[in-house]
């Protein structure tokens, strides 16, 4: 099909011009502010069996992590942690969640 156009009034036709996108991450998630201190949490994978992922050493960034875990040829987990809280202000319970800051070592 053709592209969208808008009709000018001496009858020429141009290209509809289209609203910048918003950036967001490849997951579709807002990306943090340059000043917005970030949530995430990073830590080292330790060697994990059958019996499920454990957390290792926790590292202060995720450049760190992505370094430490390349030299140990190992990986790495991302984690965010929430908090679960009940808000009754419209009259009908509603549960939000509402993220935990820890202060970077």
């Amino acid at each position: 099909m053709g592209t969208a156009t808008n009709a000018i009034s001496n009858g020429s036709a141009e290209p509809k011009a289209t609203a910048p996108r918003k950036e967001r991450n490849a997951r579709g998630r807002r990306a943090a502010k340059p000043g917005e201190p970030s949530m995430a949490r990073y830590f080292l994978i330790k060697a994990s069996g059958s019996d499920g992922l454990h957390l290792g050493q926790e590292v202060a960034s995720e450049n760190e992590a992505l370094t430490a875990s390349f030299r140990a040829s190992g990986t790495y987990a991302v984690v965010t942690e929430w908090k679960a809280d009940v808000d009754v202000s419209s009259g009908a319970p509603v549960i939000k969640k509402e993220a935990i800051r820890h202060e970077k070592k």
